[in-house]
């Protein structure tokens, strides 16, 4: 049958490119994925999930390049990818009709249903040079480049949930994009890259320095409209301690890829100890002391061995 062939190359393709980005990407998206429905499912306005699913979707059909050849090569192209939406929405769905927000899953179905019928809208992007968005080395330009259409999107839709006095979103939202910046840190830059670089501490500095330069630019007008949609205490304590905790996590980050052998032992002391530390520091101020000790701890680690950064 076209439709079980059709599946079963879809799932072989899924595992090639789970295995062609590395098991760190992949654990690294898992955690973000799963980090999105936990938001998803805990929040209380019934618009929400619909309108990312719905979207995500309409991006998905919109991007792929498969379409044209489903429609020359078989007849079942519009029930292939009808099923293909259902089952990629199918979680939010079933989660949307648990809650008792009928409409919410009935738009998300009917839109799976009516995508397959809608042609490629051909989008030509300009390349605006922006310059005091991103200061530090290639890897972090490269990371906003690449994801910079994400931050846009969690600070619209932060954005649209403080104007209905929801600013938990924008909370959620800060942290994401805070460990999002992470991706500028998952590789190690070429030698010619460091080439640079007079000494340790200088080298040192740089990641601070940039590091604190891209946390501000890019986290402090999320600080500036959690604070104008809510001025209290808890959420000044919370922009500071999360633009605080970027900083450091990202510094952290700069040092322990060079400590640690392999992408996945990276991936997994993000995991297990950086990520978790980072989002309970949002909100525990004290646990930043914690992150300044474990820079520490690296910054003697690395310091003693310094060849790595250079060899």
């Amino acid at each position: 049958m076209v439709i079980t062939c059709y599946f079963k190359l879809r799932s072989k393709q899924l595992f090639r490119l789970l295995k062609g980005i590395g098991l760190a990407r992949s654990l690294f998206l898992l955690g973000l994925l799963f980090l999105i429905l936990f938001l998803l499912v805990k929040t209380d306005r019934g618009w929400i999930t619909p309108t990312v699913v719905i979207s995500g979707l309409l991006l998905y059909h919109n991007g792929r390049k498969d379409k044209g050849f489903l429609w020359l090569r078989t007849d079942a192209a519009v029930s292939i990818l009808r099923m293909e939406y259902l089952l990629l929405g199918l979680p939010f769905i079933l989660m949307e009709f648990f809650k008792v927000n009928f409409l919410g899953a009935g738009a998300m179905v009917l839109a799976a249903l009516l995508l397959p019928h809608l042609k490629t809208v051909q989008c030509h992007m300009l390349v605006i040079p922006l310059p005091f968005l991103y200061k530090g080395g290639l890897e972090y330009i490269r990371m906003f480049r690449m994801y910079g259409w994400v931050y846009l999107f969690l600070f619209v839709v932060s954005f649209i949930g403080g104007l209905h006095q929801n600013v938990r979103i924008a909370k959620a939202f800060l942290m994401v994009w805070c460990v999002l910046q992470s991706v500028a840190f998952l590789s190690v830059p070429r030698r010619h890259e460091l080439a640079l670089f007079r000494s340790f501490s200088f080298f040192q500095g740089y990641l601070v320095r940039s590091g604190m330069w891209n946390v501000a630019v890019t986290g402090l007008p999320w600080g500036v409209m959690i604070l104008s949609f809510s001025l209290v205490g808890e959420n000044v304590l919370f922009s500071a301690c999360a633009l605080a905790g970027s900083v450091l996590y990202l510094w952290n980050l700069g040092m322990a890829r060079y400590l640690l052998a392999s992408a996945v032992a990276l991936a997994i002391y993000q995991l297990v100890i950086l990520i978790p530390l980072f989002f309970y520091a949002c909100f525990v101020p004290f646990l930043l002391i914690a992150f300044i000790l474990i820079n520490a701890v690296c910054y003697i680690l690395l310091k003693n061995d310094s060849k790595k950064i250079w060899n």
